[in-house]
Formats: structure tokens, sequence, C-alpha cells
């Protein structure tokens, strides 16, 4: 039998038999799995966990809030959200129970559950002298050790003869296990010591490359909340301003285009000890705050990877970068030949102004300026679809935004300029129009000539250039049961892009249902379909493709249940189905069954997920979010037909220490090897083995 057939046979009873309860982090996980789909590579999404921790470990004291900036670090609500809950705190002053929020305009029992982690409500915090007695009495330790491994090994595992000399398809000199530790030390939000590393699969380990252990290391240092110094980090950081559009370092979420979640990175300076190689700065910051002006200036100089070759071999020596490489990945030749292969220097910085004259009117100006210098002149190769694209070994960005709101309107938007005066800017609105209702509208324009390697705003490409676009999303409550969100975007590609021979346009919309059929259960439905034009194929010696329409679109139906104390259950059913001109590709089925248990013993939390999937082709393959130890992100691509089984334990050994253990097991039907090259591996069943320990002190 056909695992499809399988799948929907067996769906109906799951259906009624279990569901799902997904908690706070539901859309953050649609949104995880819709920038996996869009971006189509292997992202590190462990800065969407850091983020959450650095939230969630320092939670907003309501009672100490007095400004609408004191709310921003509380993820999930919006703008008019965060203004009704500060208006609720001028108001009654305290806050003695979190059930209070109720009453506030926008606020329901979902809403409080989500943002829960995220607030306390305790009288004001008084902190000590910063003694070497009190910063060891209260002070916080936070210590991370994981453990992962693939198993069956693949072909870059398998011996070698080391007597010969390497070559291009040399197996991988280390084990196949990747190791991760992370320690974090606290004190109030006064001070932060953080410090990290991880060597990856097939990297050596305190040998041959990589003779100082890890392969990649981050730390920082960080003073805050000392009168006008807002923030002073030396390490590892991230920045972003504005929309992004001009600056916006590491993993933005709110730049994928889909369901509106109300989640947004923190904007502003954040020390980091996120393991994406590709991208991070490291160097010195500093944030001051006077009265309402904020000055943040920052610089920083570190290696990275990239391909190196020569400008004209037969007349230069000239080194020029044909492409920056992203993966991490340190283990062949190749790899160590690009690794640290040119330096890069980036500084600048952002003064802005936050004003609120009168209850219903604020607004917040801002004012960036970015340059960037390179070791070795950045020339790709050269092709029509980037001619636009950044040359040269230099390159400067200014960028002005703003924010305002008045009686519950709230404005957005940014302007950019890079070195070649190419140009950038989007701007939005967010609407209210009743407490149930939420509008957004965002439209921007990105000229082919603009220039930036590290902008992270809105939009469809993974570079903010030879875009247009204009985006719509709409969340409502029809009734106490039932809420309905939808989005649309039209965007358009004026000038050539990969595999695309002629200017493009494109549409993405799509529409979800929730109904809170009980108390404990709920039932979603969704779908998303997205329209564009590419290459009919993909022939190196044709000067001009024929071009051939592109459809793809996503059903969904969910059940989430909580029938008893304790007892979480999910169940999802997907279709995706893919289209290129008359070709119709075979249509991807996935469901699957996940099972939690919470109790109050030392096994603390066992999740279990099964899941059966039939995807016979690339064009149709589903990317789905899976449970993963604390912190830990996990959205395979899944295509093939096989089964798929999860499990997560954790155990809470002391009250300080929690251990996790995670395993993943998945049988092929279809085939009796996996992946290419050195990464190929024998038999139908592949796995993955992960333990994490954590000790808070």
């Amino acid at each position: 039998m056909r695992i499809k057939n399988m799948g929907v046979f067996l769906f109906p009873f799951i259906l009624l038999t279990t569901g799902t309860a997904s908690g706070q982090s539901e859309k953050l996980d649609d949104l995880i799995e819709k920038s996996a789909e869009l971006l189509e590579t292997e992202q590190d999404y462990s800065e969407v966990g850091e983020e959450q921790a650095i939230f969630a470990s320092k939670p907003v004291n309501l009672n100490e809030a007095k400004k609408e900036e004191d709310l921003n670090t509380i993820p999930f609500l919006s703008s008019a959200q965060r203004k009704g809950l500060l208006d609720y705190l001028a108001t009654y002053s305290e806050v003695l129970s979190i059930y209070e929020l109720q009453s506030i305009p926008g606020f329901d029992s979902v809403m409080i559950q989500k943002i829960r982690p995220f607030i306390s409500i305790s009288p004001p915090s008084h902190v000590p002298p910063p003694t070497p007695a009190n910063l060891f009495r209260f002070g916080h330790h936070d210590l991370i050790i994981r453990y992962e491994q693939a198993f069956p090994r693949s072909a870059g595992y398998l011996a070698y003869d080391s007597t010969q000399a390497p070559s291009p398809d040399s197996p991988y000199p280390g084990g196949p296990q990747r190791y991760y530790f992370r320690y974090i030390y606290s004190w109030f939000d006064k001070l932060k010591i953080g410090i990290a590393g991880e060597k990856d699969p097939g990297e050596q380990f305190f040998k041959g490359a990589q003779s100082k252990g890890m392969d990649f290391y981050a730390a920082y240092l960080c003073i805050s909340n000392l009168g006008i110094l807002k923030n002073l980090t030396i390490g590892n950081f991230r920045v972003s301003f504005g929309q992004g559009l001009t600056f916006g370092s590491g993993l933005s979420l709110g730049s994928t285009p889909g369901f509106s979640s109300g989640y947004t990175m923190s904007r502003g300076v954040r020390p980091s000890v996120g393991m994406n190689e590709g991208s991070y700065l490291r160097g010195l910051s500093a944030t001051v705050k006077i009265k309402h002006v904020e000055i943040i200036g920052f610089a920083s100089l570190h290696p990275r990877d990239a391909t190196i070759s020569l400008a004209n071999s037969a007349t230069s020596e000239d080194e020029v970068i044909s492409s920056f490489t992203t993966s991490g990945y340190h283990r062949t030749q190749p790899e160590l030949a690009r690794k640290d292969a040119v330096n890069e220097f980036v500084c600048g910085g952002n003064i802005s102004i936050t004003l609120a004259p009168a209850q219903q009117f604020g607004f917040k100006l801002g004012l960036t300026t970015i340059y960037c210098h390179y070791s070795a002149t950045l020339e790709p190769n050269h092709h029509s679809y980037n001619q636009f694209s950044f040359h040269g070994d230099k390159n400067l960005n200014t960028g002005f935004d703003f924010q305002v709101r008045l009686h519950g309107v709230y404005l957005f938007g940014e302007i950019s300029r890079s070195r070649n005066r190419g140009i950038a800017w989007l701007s939005g609105a967010t609407v209210n129009p009743d407490p149930r209702v939420g509008i957004t509208l965002i439209y921007r324009s990105y000229q082919e000539e603009y220039q930036n390697l590290f902008a992270n705003a809105f939009g469809q490409n993974s570079l903010n250039n030879n875009e247009r676009g204009i985006y719509g999303a709409v969340t409502a409550a029809i009734t106490p049961k039932v809420s309905l969100s939808g989005y649309v975007d039209l965007f358009s590609f004026p000038w050539l892009k990969y595999r695309v021979d002629t200017p493009v346009n494109g549409q993405e919309f799509g529409i979800m249902a929730d109904w809170q059929h009980s108390g404990n259960m709920k039932i979603t439905l969704r779908f998303y379909q997205k329209n564009l034009r590419g290459n009919q194929s993909d022939k190196p010696d044709q000067v001009m493709h024929k071009l051939s329409e592109i459809l793809s679109r996503s059903y969904r139906i969910g059940l989430e249940w909580f029938p008893i104390m304790g007892l979480t259950l999910k169940t999802r059913l997907e279709i995706k189905e893919a289209r290129q001109s008359n070709i119709k590709h075979p249509l991807g089925y996935l469901v699957f069954q996940e099972v939690q248990i919470k109790t109050p013993k030392r096994l603390e939390t066992v999740t279990l997920r099964f899941g059966l999937f039939d995807i016979p082709d690339y064009a149709s393959r589903i990317y789905v979010y899976e449970p993963e130890v604390l912190y830990g992100y996990s959205v395979p691509a899944y295509q093939g037909r096989g089964v798929r089984v999860c499990l997560v334990m954790k155990l809470n050994v002391t009250r300080k220490t929690d251990i996790w253990v995670r395993g993943a097991i998945t049988s092929f039907s279809d085939r009796t090897q996996s992946g290419t090259g050195l990464d190929q591996t024998q038999g139908c069943v592949r796995g993955e083995l992960t333990g994490q320990i954590m000790i808070r002190l």
C-alpha cells in the first residue's frame, strides 16, 4: 500500500481520537517553516532560540514598565496592544494578577498565555552595589552542553590512507559528532558575560585544523543600564535598525511574507553567541541615551569564509572574492582553503529621537549610516542577472526610518541609499479599526541598483534589491470562537533573476481559520498559494530560456486538544501541490501525530511524533518544524516516501539541572541510499541522536 493511501486512511481515525495543543509557539513555528521554504537553504535558527531565551530569562516586570519601549521585548504584541497595556499600567499603577490583562482591548486568554513566559508581576526590584561579593551572590549561571550525531555514517567518514596527499574528494578527517556548549553569566540587567562554541560533523576536535578544540567560538562582555550608558558590548553582537533595510544582521523572521504572527526580533544592539558563522559581528558597540535621544555606534572586524581567485591569472596576481561561503563547515581541503580567506570590517551607527507629546500621538525618527570594507575585491562571476550586484571592496549605506503612532494608527517606513546611488524604500501601516480586527499594509520598492549585503527587510528576495511589491494582511476575531487571518503579497522583479531570464511578476496569498470548538480543543484550516515564473530549462548553452508558470499550493488541517491535565495532542495533515506550465508534479502528502505528556515527576516531559509522508517530487517537498531540545530548532524538508518517528524526553535531575534526550528515525520505502557525494549513506534508514544538559546556578 502506498504511504499516501495509508495517510489518508489513518487520518480520519487519528482526527477523531486525538488532536493538538500547540501553546505559545505555534505561530512562530509556522513562521520558521515559511522562512525555510522561502530561503530554500539550511538555516541556523539558533538565534531565534537565543532571542527567546533572553526574553524569558529577563521577563518584563509590568510594575516597573513606565514607557512603551519598556514593553518592546515582549514578543507577539502588536503596537496597539503595547499602547493599550501601557495605558492600563498608567491608569492603575500596579498589576496584581496576570488575569487583569483580559480587561485590556485586544487581550484574551490565548494572547495572555503566549506572553506569559516573557512578563512578571512583582514589586520593583532593588539592585545592590556591584561588589565582588554581590556579583557572586546574586549572579545567575546558565550552562548548556549539547551532543548530536546522525547515523549511519556517511561515505565521508570511511577510513582512508592518511599517507596519500589530500584531494578535493578526501573523506572527512573528524568524527560525525556535533558538539556545542554555551555559558551565560548575568547579574540583574547590568552585567552579562557569554561564551559558546561549536564543532560541526566531520571537523576535527583538538587536532588538525581545529587544534583549539571547537571550530567556531563566540563570546561577549555586556554592561547595561548604567546612567546614560544603555549598552556597552565587547565581543560578538548583532545589530538591527529601523525596518532592517539599511542594516539588519542575523536572522529576521519578520522579513518573511506570511500570516501575521506579531513576533518580531528586537531592534538595536544585542550581545550574541549565535553559531551562524556566515553572519555575525565581532568588535565593540555602545549605546548612549540622553532623555529622548539615543545614539548607537559600533565597529566590527573579523575574517569570513570566501572563495578566492585571481583577477587575471595571466596578467595579475590580485586576489578577488568570487563568492562568500556561509555553511560554516571546515572539513575537506577546499572548505579549509575558504576558511577566513578575507577580512570584513563594518562600522556605523544610528541616532534616533523618540517623543510622545500627547497620549494619542508619538513618533520615533532614526538616521543610520553603515560602512563596510573587505581585504579583497568582490567580483562575482559575471551573468546578465547579477550585473547590478555589489562589486568592489567597500560600500556605504545611509538610511532614514520613522515610526508614528496617531490615534490607533501606526505608520512606519525606511528609505536607504547605497554608495552607487541605488535607492530602496518601504512604508507601511497597521490599523486596528476594532479591538478584534488588525490590518497591516506594506509597500516596498527596492531598485535593482541598490547594493547592501547587510539589508534584512521585508521581501521575497534573499537580498533587498530588484523588487517591488505590496503586501496586505488581516486578522479578525469573527466570533469569540472563530478567528480568521489572511494575507496577499503582489510582487514583481524589474530585472533578471537567477534562472529567470526576463522581468516577471508574482503573487502569494494565504488564509487561515481557527475554530475554538471548546475550551480545550481548536481546529485550524490553512491554505497557501504562490505563483511566479521561471526558466523552463537550465541549459547553459542557451542565451535565453523559455519561461514557464510555476505554481505551489499547500493545504493543511490541524487539531489541537488538551483532553486531560498534562496531556497535549497534536495532529496535522498537509498536502502540497506543485505545477510548472502544463507539467503537474505528483502531490506531496504528510500526516503526523504528536503526543506530549507532562508530569510532576523527574521525567518531566515526553514528546513523541509519528509521521507518514509520500512526497515523490522535490517541487512538492514540505518543511516541518520538529520537536527539539531546549533552544534547538530543526526544520527539515520532507521528501520521498516513508515513516519518521521523533522522540524528545526532558528529565529534571535536580532543581537546577535538566537533561534532554532526542532521537529521530526515518525509514524510507522508495530508496536504498540517501544523500550525495561524501554525505551519501547506504540503507533505507537514517537517524539522529541528541543529548543536552542544562545547569542553572
